[in-house]
């Protein structure tokens, strides 16, 4: 009879620690498989275990709501630009992402690395049905380009949005922590911090004084300026500041149509982001008609020699790590040179 007592008492005690063992721990108890919470707003990650996919979860906080997943994710979706350079830069490959604005489907500089990736179409529009065939465990999109849809996604796959598509240091580091690849990302921020720091110690005392313009041309006969974005991100990081003219509250961009405004195109350099396309002569004849103008001739970047056609994939579309480079190293080679 003690014995089996014994025996009783045993099956008892590891039942109760085989219970135990089920609890998930995370918020909310969610796995990878489960819908994030709804709420919230400020992206941060914020882990409730460890990070190695050794069954204990990681919660990360983002632009709608959370997101838990327990292991590292093998099936990624990606539904915006700089994510797509971002994972690439991480060394991770997606099974879908959307399509480059350009040299489509993938920016020359990304397409070695995105050989077999399923295209899911536009940034704005991307395709849900082929999102659902893929089977992701793991969706990272735009609250600005997909707020609409995250009901929808976040119903497919665990979706992590995040607030913005040119914030590339906040993308790249709550990307990172979603994909497991933290020390990637460490490591990649710990070398942008060195070479801006270079960057500012041989800029030295023009910082805060060089006034930096970023323009491009446009098929209806019109210029634009950038005030904000994913070059003008870089340029306040690096102490570079923009004409006053361009600093427009509330605008992205802003679309000039009489060669009188052509004093706000200005600057002490000026970089143009004008891409010509086969087809589009009205990119083409606009920029010409523009800069063959008298009033060009007399904006001071132009005059002093510093006036530079640059990649608008690397300095507006791709927003991720290693455009930030590529921008970085037009700047070093434009502005940094002795």
């Amino acid at each position: 009879m003690k014995a089996l007592r014994l025996v009783v008492v045993l099956m008892l005690t590891l039942a109760v620690a085989a219970c135990g063992s089920g609890n998930s721990g995370g918020a909310g108890g969610q796995g990878a498989g489960a819908k994030p919470e709804a709420g919230g707003s400020r992206a941060k990650p914020e882990q409730s275990g460890g990070d190695t996919g050794s069954g204990q979860d990681k919660t990360i906080k983002h632009a709608m709501g959370s997101v838990t997943l327990k292991k590292q994710p093998e099936r990624v979706v990606i539904l915006f630009n700089g994510m797509v350079d971002n994972a690439v830069a991480l060394g991770v490959k997606p099974v879908g992402a959307v399509e480059s604005w350009e040299e489509k489907p993938w920016y020359n500089f990304l397409r070695d690395k995105m050989t077999g990736v399923k295209n899911l179409g536009e940034e704005t529009q991307p395709n849900v049905e082929a999102i659902i065939a893929l089977k992701p465990d793991l969706i990272i999109g735009a609250k600005s380009r997909h707020e609409k849809l995250y009901p929808q996604l976040s119903g497919i796959a665990p979706t992590l949005m995040l607030e913005n598509v040119f914030d590339w240091k906040e993308n790249l580091t709550l990307g990172a922590a979603a994909l497991y690849k933290e020390k990637e990302a460490e490591q990649i921020l710990k070398q942008w911090d060195k070479r801006v720091a270079e960057f500012k110690q041989q800029v030295g005392s023009s910082l805060g004084t060089t006034e930096i313009s970023i323009v491009r041309f446009e098929s209806d006969g019109s210029a634009r300026f950038y005030v904000t974005g994913f070059a003008g991100t870089i340029f306040q990081e690096l102490g570079l500041t923009r004409p006053k003219a361009q600093q427009v509250e509330g605008k992205t961009v802003v679309n000039l149509t009489s060669k009188e405004q052509m004093a706000q195109l200005d600057g002490d350099y000026i970089f143009d982001i004008t891409r010509f396309v086969e087809g589009d002569e009205g990119r083409r004849q606009a920029h010409t008609s523009w800069t063959s103008h008298p009033l060009w001739k007399s904006l001071k970047g132009v005059k002093a020699g510093r006036y530079y056609p640059v990649d608008v994939v690397t300095w507006n579309l791709s927003a991720g790590a290693l455009a930030a480079q590529s921008l970085l190293d037009d700047l070093y080679k434009y502005i940094g040179k002795k």
